[in-house]
């Protein structure tokens, strides 16, 4: 290999890394989350039996080390690299020119765009790798029997690794032999038939999903959420790629190569086109919008609640999830009832968002109710994430069982748990710690997190996740010294709802804070708009001068700019962190 190849290669490695280490780095910690995989010879074994097992078994120990992004950056960064060379060895074989290197680009972007979609696993990109590596063994070979023997031997050898890759690999041995101009290239059919009888041979024995779903739209995989199902969607493409960089690079051997302007303009023009076709791999608005929900997640597994509320501060908010963890981080940080309206709130909704039947919303709402202390509705969203997860379960939610099962004295169950987390090398040093809460139950008094949780005495059967909002912390209403949280989520919601009577009813019956606490600010603006129709409740609920103050200005400054056009901007930057604006002058989408 010439120096200037090598020094190319090493600067596409480098891009590769960077481009993954800039746009993402929170979604390989939330690719390692979704995966179970149990590193034992007896279930590795039964894996490898299948075909394509090998593939599997790679892939889902490679994703076991993504907590650290070092190791995951370097790994698909060196398979995306390794395609772009195998493919770029490949076009040398049919006409050794300079503009290969940018032609072999062209598959690298297009996975570049599938690993960072959280449908797509790694097992995908190891089968491609090695079916390039094949290829690129199969074309150097030269005699044209061992050329043969070669495809059929490797067509298998493939099957066995990489499962129904082999009848696409079958349909660019003849292709290629054809291309390149070796003799007897149709002896490569025997090949490709190959593939196809072990490919429909497998899906005849219901041993693995149908290639040809592959075939269906993105929209559709999305739908089915099956990771087979989306690794042959991508493979079917990367192979029609492949193909038409064959016929580029066959048809482009007969320009015109004799002098150095004729280099320059031809390389010039493939580099124009790579250039546009680059775009393709940048991040659109649902990747964005993923990349931001993965970093909201991993900042609120590790519990840094001013980084989240951080990045929100002077952002317009438009989407409930970014709400639902900017809400939470306040309410973490006692800030809830003070700072709510200090941000776009867009109803109840930016409390506690709906579910969408995902791992990722199972999660958050999990997380949420764990936090105000619902733990039935938190059980039941975890056990839908470890359903939903998309390869044998969810280690992060096997530990939120974990706790609730503890916080329940449910010792078998967590025990149980526990066995399956102590078997992940990732999560034994854990296991180890709560397991000792198991022999010794006296201890989770000593844990802060579990001792802070309590059983609400009403148990209804939440585990459907099948409860009205203003109930879901009704439960919690007398715990206000203990669970302010729940207290001050309950409170927002009426806020955010509008539902003003209800929200006096539930000010009436808890306005006896700890010694030391005041009453939201929050909650002293909604007792003024209470007031306007029962000025009795300022006898019971106390509200600051300042508050009350601003309030009288608000109700003549809102009279004044009626007949202005441009009033409602002034008056938003006046009172916009007020509930009196959100109650008068926002109207509410959902």
């Amino acid at each position: 290999m010439k120096w200037k190849t090598l020094a190319f290669w090493l600067f596409v490695f480098t891009g590769i890394y960077f481009f993954f280490c800039s746009f993402n780095p929170y979604f390989y910690g939330r690719q390692e989350e979704v995966q179970l995989f149990f590193p034992e010879c007896k279930i590795i074994w039964e894996m490898l039996r299948e075909p394509g097992g090998f593939c599997t078994v790679l892939g889902q120990a490679i994703v076991q080390y993504y907590p650290d992004l070092s190791v995951a950056l370097i790994i698909n960064s060196f398979l995306l690299c390794t395609i772009g060379f195998l493919s770029y060895s490949l076009l040398q074989e049919i006409a050794p020119r300079v503009y290969n290197l940018f032609l072999a680009l062209v598959p690298v972007f297009g996975l570049m765009k599938v690993h960072i979609l959280s449908e797509y696993v790694l097992d995908g990109t190891i089968g491609l790798c090695l079916m390039m590596l094949l290829l690129y063994v199969f074309v150097r070979v030269r005699r044209v029997r061992t050329r043969f023997w070669f495809g059929i031997g490797s067509t298998v050898a493939l099957y066995l690794l990489a499962g129904q890759l082999a009848a696409l690999y079958g349909i660019l041995l003849v292709v290629l032999s054809y291309l390149c101009g070796r003799e007897k290239w149709y002896h490569l059919f025997v090949a490709l038939l190959a593939g196809v009888a072990l490919t429909y041979a497998g899906i005849r024995l219901a041993i693995c999903i149908p290639l040809t779903d592959g075939i269906y739209s993105e929209r559709y995989q999305e739908v089915q959420m099956q990771p087979d199902s989306y690794i042959y969607f991508v493979w079917i493409r990367f192979t029609l790629l492949l193909f038409l960089l064959l016929l580029i690079g066959t048809g482009m051997k007969y320009l015109p190569w004799n002098k150095i302007l004729q280099k320059v303009i031809v390389t010039g023009c493939t580099v124009v086109v790579l250039f546009f076709f680059s775009s393709f791999c940048l991040p659109n608005q649902y990747d964005v919008q993923n990349m931001l929900m993965d970093k909201l997640s991993d900042l609120q597994q590790k519990g840094n609640w001013d980084a989240i509320i951080q990045m929100h501060q002077g952002e317009k908010v438009r989407n409930y999830i970014s709400l639902n963890y900017l809400n939470m981080a306040l309410a973490q940080k006692g800030r809830l009832g003070n700072e709510l309206f200090h941000y776009d709130q867009r109803g109840p909704l930016s409390l506690l968002a709906s579910w969408n039947r995902t791992y990722y919303m199972s999660c958050l709402l999990s997380d949420i109710h764990y936090m105000i202390g619902d733990i039935s509705l938190s059980e039941g969203y975890a056990m839908e994430g470890l359903t939903l997860a998309k390869r044998g379960g969810s280690p992060r939610m096997l530990q939120r069982l974990v706790k609730i099962s503890l916080i329940r004295n449910d010792f078998d169950l967590a025990n149980k748990y526990l066995d399956i987390l102590d078997r992940l090398p990732h999560y034994r040093r854990w296991a180890e710690i709560y397991e000792d809460y198991v022999y010794h139950p006296e201890r989770i008094k000593q844990d802060k997190e579990l001792s802070a949780k309590t059983l609400s005495s009403s148990r209804p059967d939440n585990l459907l996740c099948l409860i009205e909002l203003d109930s879901l912390w009704m439960g919690h209403i007398e715990e206000s010294g203990t669970n302010r949280i729940a207290w001050e989520y309950l409170g927002c919601s009426y806020l955010l709802a509008k539902e003003m009577e209800k929200f006096k009813t539930f000010l009436l019956r808890t306005r006896q804070l700890p010694e030391g606490q005041s009453l939201p600010v929050h909650f002293q603006e909604a007792a003024l708009v209470l007031a306007v129709e029962d000025v009795s409740i300022l006898d019971t609920v106390p509200v600051r001068t300042e508050i009350l103050q601003r309030y009288k200005q608000f109700q003549k400054d809102i009279l004044k700019i009626k007949n202005s056009s441009d009033g409602f901007v002034w008056l938003y930057q006046q009172y916009g962190d007020t509930f009196w604006f959100y109650y008068y002058c926002k109207k509410l989408n959902g």
